[in-house]
Order: structure tokens, then sequence, then C-alpha cells
């Protein structure tokens, strides 16, 4: 091989090294980059994420903190502070009206206009309606923002509660309490989610009524406590905070009921005994007015009065 033939084939080698050292710089410089960019693509969406669960939890937070506080102190302008209640000359004797559906059809079906024109006569007749946690300080403590107090409630969570329900509420100003069955929200006929959240806002409350409505006092303890723990638990998870009241299905309980009632953590415990709610009865077997439609102005009002 001649001289100038040698010469060339190493300037070939050479410039293939030169080359090859060109394009592994080249390929590492883009490998390095490429790892720089995924790097700070994960460490934004790492922050967006540390960002949207910090949100998250603030407002959940700033719900239940609204929820407590609307529960005891109710922002609405019909509210009377607690500061501004006082004790009672005697025991109270509260009326705690129970409704179901509004429809028309059997005595547990309210028809709408019968409904309005109840909650306007009782707006009327100068009553202040309660929530579950003024009840609870009407009952326990004896202290009262006024001498005529009613506490409205309706049992199961019809879908009749949103329509026509929900307006009617607003159009009469009226303050009533639904006893949920949590295991029956969603279905066809009863509250969604959303529409308990909506209601809420609105100023309705919300009270447990079991997991599936089954008579109590035929359970085995087991299922006696998983239907009242587990009901309070799924409410306190979509209303912010878990409701202090529990109404028995069908009236049905026995003692074991109350003391599970108790361990679950509710102060409130609803019957379908007839007559007038009393501190006496215990706070967790309640009485309730029984309302059937029909009723004329005097008739109904009587019967808030006097419980039958």
């Amino acid at each position: 091989m001649g001289r100038k033939k040698r010469i060339w084939l190493l300037g070939i080698v050479v410039l293939l090294i030169a080359a090859g050292g060109f394009f592994w710089h080249q390929h590492t410089v883009h490998q390095q980059a490429m790892t720089a960019r995924q790097e700070a693509v994960r460490q934004r969406r790492s922050r967006q994420q540390r960002a949207a669960a910090s949100s998250k939890r603030r407002a959940a937070s700033e719900k239940r903190a609204a929820v407590k506080k609307a529960a005891v102190d109710p922002t609405s302008t019909d509210r009377i502070p607690l500061d501004r209640w006082h004790q009672a000359d005697a025991p109270v004797n509260l009326p705690i009206l129970m409704y179901h559906d509004i429809d028309v059809g059997n005595t547990l079906k309210m028809p709408a206009d019968q409904l309005r024109n109840q909650l306007n006569w009782l707006k009327q007749a100068g009553y202040y309606e309660l929530t579950p946690a003024e009840a609870y300080v009407v009952l326990k403590e004896n202290k009262v923002p006024q001498d005529k107090l009613v506490w409205i409630t309706f049992d199961d969570g019809y879908r009749s509660m949103y329509t026509p329900g929900l307006q009617i509420f607003k159009e009469t100003k009226s303050r009533v309490t639904i006893n949920e069955i949590s295991g029956a929200i969603n279905a066809h006929w009863n509250l969604t989610k959303a529409m308990i959240n909506e209601m809420q806002q609105a100023g309705v409350d919300f009270a447990s009524h079991t997991v599936s409505h089954l008579e109590l006092n035929k359970l085995p303890d087991v299922r006696q406590q998983s239907e009242l723990a587990d009901s309070r638990r799924v409410l306190g998870e979509i209303l912010g905070t878990a409701p202090n009241t529990i109404a028995y299905p069908s009236g049905r309980y026995n003692a074991n009921t109350l003391r599970y009632a108790a361990a679950a953590g509710y102060q409130l415990g609803l019957t379908t005994a007839p007559g007038l709610a009393t501190a006496s009865q215990g706070l967790l077997s309640l009485r309730r007015v029984r309302i059937n439609p029909g009723l004329g102005q005097q008739a109904y009002l009587r019967h808030v009065q006097t419980g039958y």
C-alpha cells in the first residue's frame, strides 16, 4: 500500500472516530435533556397533584366547618343565635312532626298543596322551626329561643323531597329535616348525592334512617350496629358532618338499639310513638306527631300543639 493511500485511510479513520465522538456527545446531550425535561414534567405534575390535594382538603375542611356552624347556629336570617336563648320555665314539650312522601294516594303521602298550606300555617301561628342541633339543645338543656317550637321531619328521603319539596321549603322559608336511608341514596325513588348537597346548601337538614330501613329490633346485634354506624358514616361523608339524629325505621327498636345508637354517636333518636317529645322519654326514644292529609287549619294546629 502506498504512502498516500495509508495517509488517506488514516484520515478517514480519524474522521470516523471524530464523527462517532460527535454523535455520541450529541446523543448524550439529547438523553440528558430528555431526562431533565421528564424530571421537570414529573416535578410539575407532583406539585400540581399536591396543590390539588391540598385544595381539596382545604375545601372539605371549610365545608365541614361551615356545615357544623350552620347546624348549631344557622346563618339564615330567621335563626335566633344560641346566646339569645333562655332557660324554659318548665320542661319543654316539643312537637316533632312526622311526614313521609309529598304525593297523593295514602296516609303516608301529603299532597303538595296541603303541605304548603301547613307550613304557612306554622309560620302564621308563630312557630320557630328547629334544626336537629337546636332540638338537642332544647331537650338536653331545656333552653329555648321562644315559646312556640316545632321540629319538622320527613322520613325515607323520597325523590319528592327535591321536586316539589325543595321549592315548597324555599317558598315557605321552612326549616325541615330529612331522615335519609343511606343505602337508598341514588335509587330511582330516592334522593341523589347531588340533590342532597344542593338541599343542604339551601338550608335543609339531614338525619339518619339507617342503611336498609329494616326493623332494628328484629336484627342480630351485629347487624343493628352496622345499620346505625354505617349510615351515620356515609351521610357524614356526603354532608361534611355526621348527623346527630337517628329515626328508627317503622319506629321499631329495643334496649340494645338505644345502646348501639349512643355508641355510634347519635344524640337523638326518633320513634313513631304518638305524642309530644320530652327529655323524660329519653333523648334516644322521642315521640313524634304523625301528620296525615286532609286536616284543616284549626285541626292541624291543635294536632301540633297537643300531639294528637
